[in-house]
């Protein structure tokens, strides 16, 4: 994750020695699909994960080097969901079918190259979650609703990948419409909860990482401020000037 931030930092600092910078805001919201990726899960026909919906929420601010090359701060809140249905075995030998769910919220920063290609974009970089918020529910007698913080790690580090185009705006605004992917690159479950096999019912015999994974539809809303330019006067410096 270092390594990374260096890079990107090293990346803006040559782009703003020979290029004309200038920076937007902007405002984002997204929604779609979340999964816990654990491969344990895929081969138990007692316990299955079924498909949930997150959403996201937040602001941006951008450093675009030209129209083509740029970088974005994105501070976000999202929420993560997963629902599993699994099979308990009856004094009779019948089963009874159960739902649990998981699920936390959690503060989000990306740092994101962008790369921009007449209105379309693709971008990529890293993200850092911290989780502000966890709950659980099980319908079964068996199982009580439980504060499972303890279970979960408090944060995480993620990959993020995400693609779309301008749909519509002005000289200076502009409404962006795209899809964003994220997967999460360490175990969303503690060591306490490793004990314990949480989330599953089952004891396998290999442990495998469980690991959040998301692809929403984002939607933004920017608004450029402002450029630096350099000056023609005999004092030379760098100036910002607002749109």
């Amino acid at each position: 994750m270092k390594k990374i931030t260096i890079a990107f930092s090293i990346f803006i600092f040559s782009q703003t020695l020979y290029s004309q910078t200038w920076f937007d805001i902007g405002l984002k919201g997204g929604y779609g699909p979340d999964f816990l990726a654990n491969n344990n899960f895929y081969s138990d026909r007692y316990f299955s994960p079924k498909l949930s919906f997150g959403y996201m929420y937040g602001g941006k601010i951008g450093i675009n080097f030209n129209e083509k090359h740029s970088v974005t701060i994105d501070v976000t809140s999202s929420s993560f969901d997963q629902s599993f249905n699994y099979s308990l075995i009856n004094a009779d030998s019948s089963r009874t079918q159960y739902k649990r769910n998981l699920g936390f919220n959690a503060i989000n920063v990306l740092l994101m190259y962008r790369k921009t290609a007449n209105v379309s974009y693709f971008e990529i970089g890293p993200q850092y979650s911290m989780l502000t918020q966890t709950r659980f529910s099980d319908n079964s007698a068996l199982a009580k609703d439980a504060d499972i913080s303890s279970n979960l790690v408090t944060s995480y580090y993620a990959i993020a990948v995400g693609f779309g185009g301008f749909m519509a705006g002005t000289e200076n605004f502009r409404v962006v419409l795209g899809f964003r992917f994220s997967y999460a690159l360490n175990d969303i479950i503690s060591s306490k909860g490793q004990q314990i096999n949480f989330p599953s019912i089952t004891k396998y015999d290999t442990y495998k990482t469980s690991n959040p994974l998301t692809a929403m539809m984002v939607m933004e809303l920017n608004l450029d401020l402002g450029y630096f330019t350099k000056s023609k006067c005999k004092k030379k410096g760098m100036h910002f000037l607002l749109f």
